[in-house]
């Protein structure tokens, strides 16, 4: 490499300006385009695999969450404290229309819902099977859930004796849209709830499971038929983007009501994308390791090559320490250029893709099945742009440290009589 990279008087105000230590740092890291522009390639190549790899799974992640809460649970619920672990009837949230009109007029809540629930025996005819019956407001219910949408046969709740069913149990009811359905449970007060109304709708939900034991009634004739008044048992909340759950406004609710986010309502989802996100902060962590050993070997040949040149900056009284901070900066150059680089590229991508998806043609009728849509949507994840960033400035940094602490040891006459 050639010696006259820097000039004796600049290296003497080097010596006291880092900006200009930094400037003769930049222009050094040039005097090899090609060797910079394949090192920092390699940092903008994990960089760019990072962002662009949570930018799909955020995106897929959204669909998944969205699919599983907009069925029944919702993105939160505010429900009695006791209810999680002893579901039963009495244990209710009351003044729940107070309580559901204040939570709606928070800004970060897109819509609010109120559920009764109770197990109860249902007949149509000669057939009965137990179920969950669930009194809901259909207007709302429209706009929080996708069960209405779901209907195959019939309409969704329209008259106050109404009932929707889901297949499975219409199938062993042998029901049909029309038919008389008889419900009997029993009141919060221990005396016998009961109510009949028509099989106004058929839900399909593609879930036996689901489906197995679901039926919903109008909530006023829940709370008349079970004797709860002005009382629910969830206050089902959606939100303006999963973001936004931890951040409505529950301050006064009391000791009696609790406030579930989805991670509390459906552990195992949160568990499956926890999982999944560890296994991308692994594999990355994998790349990065590799374009640190990359790096090193840069910076290995790199102060093997200027051994001479460091040689004549130590003899006209440079410190090794001086030298030690230039290499230093150097690195650090070659990181905020490939960082920079792969910030640019992933996020023109991501945002380029999140417009129009990446369909899915061999999978998109299985996806269509299950209410999923058949094209994946990248949600651009700046944590993952931070966390891609931070790690490669300062792994770049350290890599290039190792190689530049033999400055240190170098003696002024040996290195001036290198051949390198």
């Amino acid at each position: 490499m050639p010696t006259d990279a820097v000039s004796v008087g600049h290296l003497s105000e080097a010596r006291k300006s880092p900006p200009l230590l930094a400037a003769i740092a930049w222009r050094n890291l040039w005097r090899n385009t090609r060797r910079t522009w394949l090192t920092s390639g390699g940092v903008a190549f994990a960089v760019f695999l990072v962002v662009i790899a949570r930018s799909f799974q955020d995106g897929s992640f959204d669909v998944m969450i969205d699919n599983a809460t907009g069925m029944l649970t919702g993105h939160a619920q505010i429900q009695n404290v006791a209810f999680a672990d002893d579901p039963s009837l009495r244990n209710t949230v009351a003044d729940a229309s107070r309580i559901a009109r204040r939570i709606a007029g928070d800004p970060n809540v897109a819509a609010v819902a109120q559920r009764g629930l109770a197990f109860a025996l249902v007949s149509v005819g000669e057939r009965s099977f137990g179920a969950q019956v669930m009194g809901v407001e259909p207007d709302a219910e429209r706009v929080i859930s996708t069960l209405p949408a779901l209907v195959r046969e019939g309409t969704y709740l329209e008259k106050a004796d109404d009932v929707v069913i889901g297949a499975a149990l219409a199938r062993n009811l042998g029901a049909h849209v029309g038919d008389e359905i008889v419900v009997l449970g029993t009141a919060k007060d221990g005396s016998i709830a009961a109510f009949a109304g028509d099989i106004a709708g058929i839900i399909d939900t593609g879930i036996a499971e689901v489906e197995r034991g679901l039926l919903q009634i109008p909530l006023p004739q829940f709370q008349a038929a079970f004797g709860l008044g002005d009382e629910a048992h969830a206050i089902v909340v959606r939100v303006h983007g999963l973001d936004a759950v931890d951040a409505v406004n529950t301050d006064g609710l009391g000791d009696e009501l609790d406030y579930l986010p989805w991670q509390r309502l459906m552990p195992e989802i949160d568990q499956t994308v926890e999982l999944k996100r560890v296994g991308t902060r692994v594999i990355f962590g994998l790349v990065t390791l590799l374009v640190t050993f990359s790096v090193f070997n840069t910076f290995i040949m790199l102060v093997y090559e200027r051994v001479r040149e460091f040689g004549m900056l130590l003899a006209v009284g440079m410190r090794p320490r001086a030298i030690v901070a230039m290499l230093e900066l150097e690195a650090v150059w070659l990181a905020v250029v490939g960082v920079g680089l792969g910030l640019l590229v992933s996020t023109a991508l991501v945002l380029a893709v999140a417009q129009v998806g990446i369909p899915l043609p061999d999978v998109g009728e299985v996806l269509r099945q299950y209410h999923l849509p058949d094209r994946i949507f990248p949600s651009l994840s700046t944590s993952a742009m931070v966390e891609g960033a931070v790690l490669m400035c300062i792994a770049v940094p350290l890599a290039g440290l190792l190689p530049a602490l033999r400055i240190v040891r170098l003696a002024p006459v040996t290195a001036l009589r290198s051949d390198a």
